[in-house]
């Protein structure tokens, strides 16, 4: 697939850029490069190919989350605990 001057103008006008001429030609045919790319992908035979949504074999899912209860080495060092809350000094009623 080849994209004429005009289709080139109208892709960066989308994306908002300004073009030289120069860049439109150097645009016009990387995008035919990449497009005939698209087109080989697009030819190959998937049909044996399955489904999948994760790109990972279904026997090899992440284990469960558990939750557990856990308390961090330096809340253990707080000076005082009031409902699972570490207590502080009042700085800004002073």
């Amino acid at each position: 697939m080849e994209l004429d001057k005009k289709q080139i103008i109208a892709l960066a006008d989308l994306a908002k850029l300004e073009l030289s001429e120069e860049e439109i030609g150097l645009y016009q045919e990387q995008l035919k490069d990449v497009l005939s790319y698209v087109d080989k992908i697009k030819d190959l035979d998937l049909s044996k190919v399955k489904e999948s949504l994760t790109g990972i074999a279904t026997g090899a899912l992440p284990r469960a989350d558990k939750a557990k209860a856990s308390v961090p080495g330096i809340i253990k060092q707080a000076g005082e605990i009031r409902d699972s809350y570490v207590v502080a000094p009042n700085v800004f009623n002073k």
